[in-house]
Parts: C-alpha cells; sequence; structure tokens
C-alpha cells in the first residue's frame, strides 16, 4: 500500500471510532456507572442539625446510602437512599432530598414537588454532644 491509501484508511477508521464514540455519548448510562445525589436540608429554626452519612454497594448494581442523624435531644438513622425501584420513585430518580424539620425527617418528591413525613424523631436517652 501506498502512504496516501494508508493516509486515507487511517482517516477512515478516526472517523468510524469518533462516529461511535458520538453515538454511545448519548446512549442510557448502565445503572451502575451512574451517580447518586443525597442532599439534607436542615429546616429546624436556627437549631444544629449533625448527621454522619456512609454508603456502599450491597451486590453490583445496587447502592445504598445510610445516615444518622441527631440533634438537641432526638435522633434518626435510616436508609436515606437505595437503588430499588421503589426508593427512586419516591425520591424522583437518582436525586435523594431529606428535609429535618421539627417534628421528624420528611422526603422531598421530586416530581410531586412535596415533602412526605417518612420518620419520626426518637428521644435521645443518653444526651451527649455527638460532635
Amino acid at each position: 500500500m501506498n502512504q496516501r491509501t494508508i493516509s486515507h484508511l487511517s482517516s477512515f477508521w478516526l472517523v468510524l471510532v469518533l462516529a461511535f464514540g458520538l453515538s454511545s455519548a448519548f446512549t442510557v448510562i448502565p445503572k451502575p456507572f451512574r451517580n447518586n445525589y443525597v442532599r439534607i436540608v436542615n429546616n429546624l429554626n436556627n437549631k444544629l442539625l449533625y448527621y454522619h452519612c456512609q454508603s456502599r454497594d450491597n451486590v453490583i448494581g445496587t447502592t445504598l446510602f445510610y445516615c444518622k442523624f441527631w440533634q438537641d435531644k432526638f435522633h434518626a438513622a435510616f436508609d436515606v437512599f437505595t437503588s430499588n425501584e421503589k426508593f427512586q420513585k419516591e425520591c424522583g430518580g437518582d436525586h435523594c432530598i431529606w428535609i429535618a424539620q421539627e417534628d421528624g425527617l420528611y422526603l422531598y418528591e421530586l416530581k410531586k414537588q412535596t415533602s412526605v413525613k417518612m420518620h419520626d424523631w426518637e428521644i435521645n436517652m443518653n444526651v451527649t454532644n455527638h460532635v
């Protein structure tokens, strides 16, 4: 092959690679590679809200976010995100917004634009400084 033929073949392969690369950029990203977001909103009337969250992948393709919350003499602990369909529907997809209020913790449903109370505060019998 001459130099010109090799150059045309190289250009052809480059165009193919770019075409497939661009078309795959618009495909749906598989669940194991998506980002999940959890937002915590403090709506406690000038009180401090403390929380500690952890995440872990359980089985391939499933994600779990778990948080412990505390304020004053109250606490709560629960899953703030799991990758099951029911939970994602309640959250509104890959984004979960939790709102801490005086009477409990609410999940903001993005699609309905409403907050639903999901957890009550529990009284902390051993009131200590968690910080």
